[in-house]
């Protein structure tokens, strides 16, 4: 019986951590929509509050999002989102700004000086 019990709980506990809900289209558009906007208005909290509420790590989409045809971290920098800009970089791990060129290409359109692009330099 006891036997028969911890299969049946380890069944049960593989099936709960194996479960992903699904997403539905709507609220991906709902998430990148807000996503943009919390950029471009430089609203960190509410960035953050979106990534949360969606369930997803910012590391896991970034390549999937794109504002305005930038990248977040472009759009980021092209907005003045300084405090949000920041946020994205410490997300992000330092390897993806060695081959993504961001900051070359912030000093190459005259965002040099911007705030994000010196976190970019920290990481």
């Amino acid at each position: 019986m006891k036997f028969f019990a911890s299969i049946l709980t380890t069944i049960l506990v593989m099936m709960v951590l194996t479960f992903s809900p699904v997403v539905k289209s709507a609220d991906v558009g709902a998430l990148l929509a807000g996503i943009c906007d919390n950029v471009a208005t430089d609203n960190k909290g509410r960035f953050r509050k979106k990534l949360k509420e969606a369930g997803v790590k910012l590391r896991n989409i970034y390549d999937g999002i794109s504002c305005g045809g930038e990248p977040l971290v472009r759009y980021a920098i092209k907005s003045g989102a300084t405090s949000t800009g920041e946020f994205i970089v410490k997300r992000l791990p330092a390897s993806h700004f060695a081959s993504s060129g961001d900051a070359e290409w912030a000093a190459s359109n005259g965002f040099g000086d911007s705030p994000i692009v010196k976190a970019i330099a920290e990481r």
